[in-house]
């Protein structure tokens, strides 16, 4: 358990801002699911340097990579540059250094500083354990046998911003520190398999958190808010 909440943590709280982005060279869209965070996938790929030497291929290998976006599985570039790609999609990428391995190498056949080019098949998407809702199914929402989880703190919740019937309980402070009584707190308040929405304030660490509890604790019934309170207010939706 310990584990589980240091990797969630971990995948929170270590993003950093970079100056460069993931270039999309060539795309054929393709036709199937589409990937979003958290999707899991089966791809094929030919990762290049900028002279285009082959560095690794999973055609050669005659195996589809599989892994999960969003959970730092793959390097950054990978996480952001397959977003929106579809089943049968083919895409060519341009991964910056800072967004791949760094200043540091991999291996004999990755230097330091190397900016990536890779080509990427989707062969197959699994959407994410949970389901996402947007601020209007939420109000519906409100109306079912729901419970609404706002894991903001509470320097985020102000009397403006409360959401009727939510159940409070911070996961992390504003430092960005998990409350070790988060889980206590939950199982006081939520049954096994009931239907949980969890809130927070832009919906990615909402996301995260739903994900953890789908992957690693084997929870159903399990949704999150999309765009997070932050999106309410653009709906005008009625706090309390």
């Amino acid at each position: 358990m310990k584990i589980f909440f240091l990797l969630l943590f971990i995948c929170i709280f270590s993003f950093k801002s970079f100056s460069n982005e993931v270039k999309i060279l060539r795309e054929s869209i393709g036709s199937g699911l589409e990937v979003k965070n958290h999707s899991k996938l089966s791809v094929h790929y030919i990762g290049k340097l900028e002279d285009n030497t082959v560095f690794d291929s999973s055609y050669d290998r005659g195996q589809f990579f599989n892994f999960q976006i969003g959970v730092r599985q793959v390097i950054i570039g990978w996480e952001t540059g397959l977003l929106g790609m579809k089943e049968g999609g083919k895409r060519t990428i341009f991964i910056p250094y800072e967004l791949a391995y760094g200043e540091n190498d991999a291996g004999s056949l990755i230097p330091p500083k190397s900016n990536l080019i890779f080509d990427i098949e989707v062969i197959k998407v699994i959407p994410p354990g949970y389901k996402e809702i947007d601020g209007h199914q939420l109000k519906l929402a409100m109306t079912d046998n729901f419970k609404i989880i706002d894991i903001r703190n509470e320097h985020q919740i102000t009397n403006a911003n409360k959401i009727p019937g939510a159940i409070q309980i911070a996961a992390f402070d504003k430092n960005g520190n998990f409350f070790p009584d988060f889980l206590e707190k939950y199982k006081e308040n939520v049954q096994i398999g009931e239907k949980v929405i969890f809130v927070s304030q832009k919906g990615d660490v909402s996301s995260i958190l739903a994900n953890g509890f789908v992957e690693q604790l084997n929870q159903v019934n399990i949704y999150h808010l999309k765009d997070g309170v932050l999106g309410l207010e653009k709906i005008n939706f009625d706090f309390e």
